[in-house]
């Protein structure tokens, strides 16, 4: 057989139906199995008071048996267990078995496809003519045929209000609790409030008016009781805003204490919705209680007793309980003997009154029934024989299961489809049977590990139909059921659903895919589906020839297990034992998210393997200036993983996704388990399958490091708008030629010593602002700048930038530097948010500016110079004269007041500084047009020369005031004995003043002048 399909998958639908009551009776008695039932009496005051003890096994014919004893005054059945558990189940098979008679009244309450109103019709209608009258009036009050389905919700609310606003406190009531039950009311009558919340057509009250007016539907019908939850009341915002201010009063009180408050709202709400919903029906407990007494009493007239079987006790919400002390009341003589049996849920049950709960005869746990071999866990064998009669019904369909119900014999099992099928011998020896019909597309073991995939909270404890139904029948047979015909079962997308890959660890998803990439789903899919086993193997020859799977190369025969049906069986075959990083890295390639200290660990170890691997002496680059934990173009954190649980940077210049779309998710897991497991032990790779990881981690680690490489390069490969080296020689070389490192006249030789040396002035000798502020901009980032250059420039060792620049990378940026005459024209991308990038934007919208400041000061201090001093003015000449001026005022006598002494000071400065040097300087720029191309003159000079000047000045202008005043307090004698003297005084007096006055407002300028050029 191959791609053999042997139902209609259009038809499956049809037949597996996970809601009991929409299946057939013939249906019903096609799929159904006979389980043991764990039931127990009544054990106590309560249901918490049943011990393990008081659970015994029971067939359901022994079950129902004992339902229906004769010398039983009264019985009723809990059927309890959670949704899907079988409950339903249970009740529709004892109305199968349960017939009608002439002694016997059997009514039935469906999960769906009814109303509360319904029900209450239906028990009313088993009532003579005559005594129907009285209580359909009252039914009929409640105006269901008159009235919409929105005056129905307005009537519920109502109720409800008015409800709560009867409802008797108890004596030790507090405050609040008094205060709710008086204010709620207000909440659900104020009409903003029912506008905007109460009465639209998604909250509880519609769903309870549905329930108790609409006929309910598969989708629709009640699990659990309708409940308002916390969520159902609107508080603040512009509701409170709105509201009345009986409304606000009332969510006031909630919001003192919201915490302890809403929940007390709540629990007020709900234990009055039964009798609201009540009084919207029109048909309270009491009548409910009489009704019931009522019927047993005619029943009792007529020699019948009375069974009532409900399918879903939530069906009968706001008459429940008074429904259940009507049939936990045994009566007197005058009325029937009554059986009851109704699924419930446990909570529910636990919740009922000690009297209810007393008159309870069989409690029957479905959570613990249903697929159980003899009473225990499921087996391999039990979960078989339960789902091999749904997949006989498929096989079969619905029409032909019809046709044989219509001569089927009590108790009688449909006949096998499989016994005329060509292929029945091979499928069952490959796949396997119970009772003649057929497993296939399953084996017990592929059924096993499929059914405890989609209930894995509950198998093998227990088995819930109508999960195995939904989640895997249905899958299997219909979504995926034409798979098989095209010969691409199982498929991937199959066990996705399923839970992904649970068994097969990474390293051996990195073998299945290196074996054949086109065939590693398939395989994966097939070997976690069908072996469980977590080892690549070839399994039977027959089952992979049957979905046409093809053989993986190199592996061996998997060897055949068989599980005994006494025992349960395993939830998988378990392979190695996993450490706890193992199992949240396969869970984080299984596509959950990667736990937050895995991914630290493996973030610094794939970060050290990577950043070791690059070859730096080929890249060209200095592995210091582009690696470091933080800081740096590639960093530990430029590491992330896909679905990390911590947000990932953005701003990183490298960045590295692992595994991203470099390397497939299983090897990238089996390559980061492998480096885990070798960090814990020096970095020995010598444990299982250790070789195999240890290729997988080297093949990861040389994709990555050609990855970071690539980036690297991107961020260094120069273009014709941007070069990162070249930007960081020109910055270099624009501050030594602020700094007075370079001279106009330099060789490139010269510029290269002087951009890269470590012995830049701490302050330059420009006196513009704007020029000074550039320098000490540059001078901060001179060490980064060089590190940028001599990295991306220098001869490589060692991954090191060498001692010696390469000449082939630097000379070009110089010599093309020099030619633009010192204009910055490389131009970053606008997205370059790297320092350098800043950086140079900075400098190159600055230097016009600073340049152009830096030269009108220059010249406007020439100028000053010249004037006082005349075009040849030297330092020379200055000091001779100011010596010549001393010594005359000393042979005259004419005291000086100490104004001598600073003098001399002065004049002992100025002699030591580079005064003419700086005039040369200045005189420099006067041919320079483009103030930019001027950068080199600006370095020159000396910064002392015009402070040792201004000093100059100063001391003489008081060494003239004082020889001035003693000259006029002297008498007229004294005039021509010094009149040589006071001449030669008055010509030095207006040089000096002139010199003061322009070295003043100079100072003004600056007042830290600096020296010209």
């Amino acid at each position: 057989m191959r791609n053999f399909l042997c139902w209609d998958p259009g038809a499956v639908r049809q037949v597996i139906n996970p809601f009991a009551e929409h299946i057939s009776d013939s249906l019903f008695r096609a799929v159904h199995s006979d389980w043991d039932l764990k039931v127990s009496p009544q054990v106590g005051k309560s249901f918490q008071e049943i011990g393990e003890a008081s659970w015994a096994d029971m067939t359901p014919p022994a079950f129902l048996a004992d339902f229906l004893r004769e010398d039983r005054p009264h019985a009723l059945a809990a059927i309890l267990g959670e949704t899907g558990s079988g409950k339903s189940h249970l009740v529709h098979w004892m109305r199968l078995n349960i017939k009608p008679t002439k002694d016997r009244v059997v009514l039935v309450v469906r999960k769906s496809g009814t109303s509360l109103r319904a029900i209450v019709k239906m028990i009313i209608a088993e009532l003579p003519a005559d005594q129907q009258a009285s209580f359909l009036e009252t039914l009929q009050s409640a105006g269901d045929g008159t009235q919409s389905r929105a005056d129905q919700k307005q009537q519920l609310l109502n109720d409800l209000a008015q409800a709560i606003r009867e409802e008797v406190l108890p004596n030790d009531a507090d405050e609040i609790e008094e205060g709710l039950v008086s204010s709620l009311p207000d909440l659900f009558q104020d009409p903003h409030m029912r506008k905007a919340h109460f009465l639209g057509d998604n909250t509880v009250i519609a769903e309870i008016v549905d329930h108790i007016f609409a006929p309910s539907n598969a989708r629709d019908r009640p699990d659990q009781r309708r409940v308002f939850v916390e969520g159902d009341l609107p508080l603040g915002g512009m509701d409170f805003a709105q509201a009345s201010r009986l409304a606000r009063d009332a969510i006031d009180l909630i919001e003192i204490d919201s915490t302890v408050h809403l929940p007390l709202a709540i629990r007020i709400i709900n234990r009055n919705l039964d009798r609201a919903v009540a009084r919207t029906l029109s048909f309270s407990g009491d009548r409910v209680e009489e009704l019931m007494t009522r019927l047993r009493t005619y029943l009792k007239s007529q020699g019948q007793e009375l069974v009532l079987l409900v399918e879903e006790f939530a069906r009968l919400q706001g008459i429940d309980r008074a429904l259940l002390q009507a049939i936990t009341s045994q009566g007197d003589d005058r009325q029937c003997k009554m059986r009851t049996a109704i699924a419930v849920t446990t909570g529910f049950f636990q919740s009922v009154a000690e009297t209810a709960y007393m008159r309870t005869t069989h409690i029957v746990d479905m959570d613990r029934s249903a697929g159980r071999a003899e009473g225990r866990s499921v087996t391999q064998a039990s979960l078989s024989q339960f789902t091999s009669r749904y997949l006989n019904a498929v096989r079969v369909g619905r029409d032909g299961i019809e046709q044989w119900s219509e001569t089927a014999a009590p108790g009688e099992s449909p006949r096998s489809k499989c016994e005329t099928c060509v292929h029945q011998n091979e499928c069952h020896a490959t796949f396997g049977e119970v009772d003649g019909y057929g497993l296939y597309p399953f084996t017990p073991k592929a059924l096993w590990i499929a059914a405890s995939r989609a209930d894995k909270d509950s198998m093998p404890e227990r088995l819930n139909p109508r999960i195995l139904q939904n989640d895997l029948l249905v899958e299997v047979l219909d979504n995926f059921g034409p798979e098989i015909a095209i010969g691409t079962f199982p498929p991937f997308k199959l066990l996705e659903k399923l839970g992904g890959i649970t068994t097969l660890p990474a390293v051996a998803q990195a073998d299945l895919r290196n074996r054949n990439p086109q065939n590693y789903h398939r395989w994966t899919a097939f070997l976690e589906l069908y072996d469980g086993t977590g080892t690549i193997a070839n399994l039977d020859e027959r089952l992979r020839a049957a979905f046409e799977v093809p053989e993986i190369p190199g592996a061996d025969a998997a060897k055949p297990s068989q599980p005994t049906a006494e025992t349960p069986t395993p939830e998988a075959p378990q392979r190695s034992a996993a450490s706890k990083e193992d199992l949240l890295i396969e869970q984080w390639i299984g596509g959950q998210g990667l736990e937050q200290s895995v991914a630290n660990n493996l973030r610094l170890l794939v970060y050290s393997a990577v950043s070791n691997a690059i070859d730096w002496d080929m890249v060209g680059l200095a592995k210091a200036s582009f690696v470091g934990r933080t800081g740096k173009a590639f960093q530990t954190a430029s590491i992330s993983f896909d679905r990390q649980t911590t947000q990932v940077r953005t701003d990183l210049q490298v960045k590295l996704v692992i595994p991203g779309d470099l390397v497939q998710a299983e090897t990238a897991a089996a390559a980061l388990q492998g480096v885990l497991r070798a960090s814990k032990d020096q970095f020995r790779w010598e444990f299982p399958d250790g070789e195999k990881m240890l290729g997988a981690f080297l093949d990861c680690v040389e994709i990555w490091a050609r990855s970071v490489e690539a980036q690297l390069r991107d961020i260094c490969q120069p273009t014709s708008q941007w070069n990162q080296a070249a930007a960081a020689v020109e910055l270099l070389c624009v501050g030594a030629a602020i700094g007075g490192k370079i001279k106009p006249d330099a060789k490139i030789a010269d510029m290269i010593d002087a951009a890269f040396s470590t012995q830049w002035a701490s302050e330059c000798a420009s006196t513009a602002p704007e020029m000074k502020a550039l320098y000490d901009k540059l001078t901060r980032q001179r060490e980064k700048l060089v590190g940028i250059a001599q990295s991306q420039m220098s001869s490589m060792k060692g991954g090191r930038a060498g001692a010696m620049l390469n000449p082939g990378r630097i000379l070009g940026p110089i010599r093309d530097f020099r030619q633009a005459k010192w204009q910055l024209r490389l131009q970053p991308s606008e997205g370059d948010t790297q320092d350098l990038a800043k950086l140079y934007r900075d400098v190159r919208d600055a230097l016009p500016v600073a340049a152009e400041s830096e030269m009108a000061v220059r010249k406007s201090w020439l100028e000053s110079m010249e004037a006082a001093f005349g075009a040849t003015a030297t330092r020379n000449g200055i000091v001779t004269a100011l010596d010549a001026a001393q010594q005359a005022v000393a042979d005259a006598g004419i005291g000086t007041s100490n104004t001598g002494r600073g003098l001399a000071d002065a004049l002992e400065r100025f002699k030591t500084v580079y005064f003419d040097d700086s005039l040369a300087a200045a005189r420099a720029l006067g041919g320079e047009g483009d103030a930019i191309a001027a950068l080199p003159h600006f370095g020159r000079g000396r910064r002392g020369a015009v402070d040792a000047g201004t000093g100059l000045v100063t001391a003489a202008l008081a060494f003239l005031d004082t020889v001035d005043n003693n000259i006029g307090a002297n008498s007229e004698s004294l005039d021509a004995k010094h009149g040589a003297v006071a001449a030669s005084l008055e010509q030095i007096d207006t040089s000096l003043a002139a010199i003061e006055t322009d070295l003043t407002a100079m100072a003004a300028a600056d007042g830290n002048q600096a020296d010209a050029a």
